[in-house]
């Protein structure tokens, strides 16, 4: 739990930019924002590059491996902050880190309670909410860091430290099982007849979740310009309203094991029309308490499809399972890279000049989704009540 305090700590240093962009004045203001989100790009190569480690040197020490790259290339800005293209570097490798011990923190959680499926579901959902603690508070704690300089705030990844050292110490070793042929025998395995269903259904799920994170970032992205077009708040209601959004996200994490005993496989497509409604009431709201909630009610429907997606695939065979959250995480991180695209194509497509049409427009696509996900519940149901 401790790790995934780290794992949403890319972003934090969003509000360093306006400063790194005045300190480096011949760099463009999109390079510099780059530093922000070009580790959710490394986050996938990581995850990918860690599939194979693991199987080399376990998933201990391949999560302490990523511990020690977030520390080192974290706070690296902090010691050298005068080459930008050094600081470019240590983002990248910042992100590969990540990514080294990101699904397998998943995976370990899988491994400790395969005999407990409720437990599992609850850990994975606890999990998701320390994601979202450690966003929040490493926030926070950067905030009064840039009261002294910016290149001061990377020190807060400094927390990396007393983490590997705590992992280090107190989480025992995993068995290793290494299998020479990991990579053949997880192709043979996909093509099994037995598993083409739950293959397409990865891929699947893996497809919608890319879809559905390009579009919560981007509401990260424009809410705040979207209260100040509409003339009921400023910038610092923004900043609170991503702030709920997280708060919202940390809810959803501590409720998720409850919640998927209710709800089951409904909970993905009522989560996208929950995700939908809450998108389009922001684009009406007058008052800035309705969109702060709003915002709340959308950080806590993301985060019941995440810990979903990563519990379901959990419960399939190894190879598999370890598919479907190297998958699942891959489409988010790629999402979450796209995302500022997202917007500049729904605008072309559907002809949308403003913020607020663009966020009416993308609240529209996500009631769209949620129909057709409960369509298809129906059609599983149906299915299996036939069969049975």
């Amino acid at each position: 739990m401790s790790v995934a305090l780290l794992i949403s700590s890319g972003p934090i240093i969003a509000a360093n930019i306006p400063a790194i962009a005045k300190d480096f004045p011949a760099i463009s203001l999109t390079q510099v924002g780059l530093l922000a989100t070009i580790p959710s790009l490394f986050v996938i190569f990581g995850v990918l590059i860690g599939n194979r480690l693991e199987l080399r040197i376990g998933k201990k020490r391949t999560i302490l491996t990523g511990l020690g790259f977030v520390f080192i290339a974290g706070t690296f800005p902090a010691m050298k902050h005068d080459v930008f293209s050094l600081l470019f570097v240590s983002r990248c490798l910042f992100g590969l880190g990540i990514g080294l011990f990101n699904r397998l923190i998943i995976q370990m959680i899988n491994d400790i309670y395969q005999n407990n499926p409720g437990k599992q579901a609850s850990l994975i959902g606890i999990e998701s909410a320390f994601e979202g603690l450690g966003g929040i508070c490493l926030t926070l704690i950067v905030g009064q860091l840039l009261k002294i300089n910016w290149y001061t705030s990377f020190y807060v990844y400094a927390l990396a430290l007393p983490v590997f050292v705590a992992f280090l110490f107190f989480v025992p070793e995993d068995k290793r099982e290494i299998d020479k042929g990991g990579a053949e025998q997880l192709t043979l395995t996909s093509d099994h007849p037995s598993n083409k269903r739950p293959l397409r259904v990865i891929i699947g799920f893996g497809i919608l979740l890319f879809v559905i994170v390009t579009l919560f970032i981007n509401y990260n992205i424009q809410i705040t310009p979207l209260i100040m077009e509409k003339s009921i708040g400023n910038a610092t209601n923004g900043s609170n309203m991503i702030a709920f959004i997280g708060l919202g996200a940390f809810i959803a994490g501590f409720s998720f094991g409850k919640l998927y005993k209710l709800l089951r496989h409904s909970m993905v497509p009522l989560a996208i029309l929950f995700l939908g409604v809450s998108m389009f009431v922001t684009t009406i709201s007058q008052s800035i308490v309705l969109t702060t909630f709003c915002s709340m009610v959308i950080g806590f429907s993301f985060r019941c499809i995440m810990p979903y997606l990563l519990h379901t695939f959990t419960q399939q065979i190894a190879n598999m399972a370890k598919l479907g959250t190297t998958i699942v995480l891959v489409a988010y991180n790629l999402g979450a890279t796209l995302s500022p695209y997202e917007g500049t194509l729904v605008r072309q497509l559907f002809h949308a000049p403003s913020i607020q049409s663009l966020v009416f427009t993308n609240a529209m696509i996500l009631l769209l989704i949620a129909i057709t996900g409960f369509g298809v519940v129906y059609v599983n149901q149906k299915r299996s009540l036939t069969s049975s």
